[in-house]
Order: structure tokens, then C-alpha cells, then sequence
């Protein structure tokens, strides 16, 4: 996307994240000098931290007036702000509510152009409480530009292309199933999974944007049987787990179950499930 408004400083909240870091390089690949906040900045050394960008120690759910006076000093020359927070505990989950006021108001204080956020595709269909956060942190960025606040565009993303190894065993999720010898994927669903480059386009692409306040979702290239990936993923890693559905319990099994997470109208990532695979 050309870069209309001029931009040349972009700041990231939660950019040593996974979502995070792909939002960093794809800004610095297009020149852009990059700002990242973070609760801690990374050594080095460490695989959270990308060349080029510049890291500022700051925690968006500290004390209110220390935390606006921090704003402050790490948004002032910023024309974007990109917000890839994420938190997945009741507490940490604050940072799509209180972070976002936060942050919306202090882009608000520093002349901040736009504001891009990532969210979730249909997040407002889905009794979750994690998806109920995300819609709470849209309402708030879209709350604030009706009433002169910095124009934003949620980005809307289906599941990243990681999403299942929650349950094929990398964090454990189903970690009992994967003792067992198993591979469990989620009964009768499907994915239109997406890879985070792509979800990293869109967000700087909209961080670049000009225009009034929108909402934006964008899918993955194919929609794909959760079986079926579980036999692609198996047969990459040489696996002999064989694959066992399991029941994905309450609103947000639902949700998967329903199909709501898919959005094949508005396909918009170039990365397979299959060229995602290949690369790990």
C-alpha cells in the first residue's frame, strides 16, 4: 500500500509477541523507523527482539499516572500506533480494556494519524470470555474516533497458522491426550488459518491508511478439515500419533463448531497451511 500519509515512525504495542515481532519486520522492511513498547525489553540475544527496531520498557497496566506521562515520551513523533497486544489471563486480559484507553488517549494527546489494532474474525459472535475482551478493546478505539479521537481500522484475523499446535501438543492444551500418544484436533470443525506475515501486511497497511474509522477482516487462503491439517501436521513431523477428535467444550467450541470463525469472502492471505508447514 503506498504510503499516503507520510508516515515514517510507527509504534507497536505488544511487538515481542508472535503477532508482534511479524508487525516489527514488516514494518522495518518497508523503511519505517520502529517503536516497540513492551513490559520488558528484550536482551540481544533474545529471539523476542528484531534488529533495527527500538524497545521501550513500558507496562500499558501500571499506575495511571506514571504509565500517561511514559505514553507521552514513546508516542511523541509517532504518525501510527499498531496495537498487537495480546493477554490471556483475567488480569492480563486488562490490556484490551484498560491498555487500550490508555493508548487511545495518549495517540490522541501526541497527534497520532491512525491507529491499527488485530483482533479476531466474528470476535462479537462468540461466548468467550477472551473474545469478549477483544470486542471490548474495539469498542474503546472505535468509541474514541466518533468522538474525535485517532481514526482506526480493527483488523480482523481468522486463527494464525500455529493455532492448532495448541493442541497437537506445543503448549499443551490437550497435554493428557498427547501423553496418551495421541493427537487430538478439535471435533467437527475447520480453519481458514492465516499466516502472521500476512496478518503483519495488513496491519501495517492499515497503520498507513487515510480515511474515517473501519473494521477490516481478513482470512486465510483455503478453508481446511481440522482432521485434515492434523494428518498434514503429522505427516511434516513424522509423527505416529494417530489423530483422535475431541470435543471442544463450551461457547468457544461452539463457535468453531458453527463455522464462525470462517470468513471465505474475504480471503486475503497468500500463505498456505502446507507452505507454513514446510518452513518449521
Amino acid at each position: 500500500m503506498a504510503n499516503g500519509r507520510g508516515v515514517t515512525t510507527v509504534v507497536v504495542l505488544g511487538g515481542t509477541g508472535n503477532a508482534g515481532r511479524a508487525v516489527v519486520r514488516e514494518a522495518l522492511a518497508r523503511g519505517l523507523t520502529v517503536r516497540v513498547l513492551s513490559r520488558h525489553v528484550p536482551e540481544h540475544d533474545d529471539v523476542r527482539r528484531v534488529e533495527g527496531a527500538a524497545y521501550v520498557a513500558l507496562d500499558v497496566l501500571g499506575d495511571g499516572t506514571v504509565v500517561a506521562e511514559a505514553l507521552d515520551g514513546a508516542l511523541a513523533g509517532a504518525d501510527a500506533v499498531i496495537d498487537a497486544s495480546n493477554g490471556m489471563g483475567p488480569g492480563s486480559m486488562k490490556v484490551f480494556t484498560t491498555g487500550a484507553e490508555r493508548l487511545a488517549a495518549a495517540a490522541r494527546r501526541a497527534g497520532v494519524g491512525r491507529i491499527s489494532v488485530l483482533s479476531i474474525a466474528n470476535v462479537d459472535k462468540a461466548d468467550y470470555a477472551y473474545y469478549e475482551a477483544h470486542v471490548a478493546q474495539e469498542r474503546t478505539y472505535l468509541r474514541g474516533a466518533e468522538v474525535g479521537g485517532v481514526p482506526v481500522t480493527v483488523v480482523r484475523a481468522t486463527q494464525f497458522h500455529d493455532f492448532l499446535e495448541l493442541f497437537f501438543g506445543r503448549d499443551g492444551r490437550l497435554g493428557r491426550w498427547a501423553r496418551l500418544g495421541l493427537l487430538p484436533v478439535p471435533r467437527g470443525t475447520r480453519f481458514q488459518s492465516i499466516d502472521l506475515s500476512d496478518v503483519a501486511r495488513a496491519l501495517v497497511d492499515a497503520a498507513l491508511e487515510d480515511g474515517p474509522a473501519r473494521t477490516w477482516t481478513v482470512g486465510g487462503p483455503e478453508v481446511l478439515d481440522a482432521r485434515d491439517m492434523a494428518q498434514r501436521w503429522r505427516r511434516v513431523h513424522g509423527s505416529r500419533r494417530p489423530v483422535v477428535a475431541v470435543q471442544l467444550p463450551g461457547g468457544i467450541g461452539a463457535f468453531f463448531r458453527a463455522g464462525l470463525n470462517l470468513v471465505p469472502d474475504a480471503r486475503y492471505g497468500t500463505v498456505t497451511y502446507d507452505e507454513w508447514l514446510a518452513q518449521r
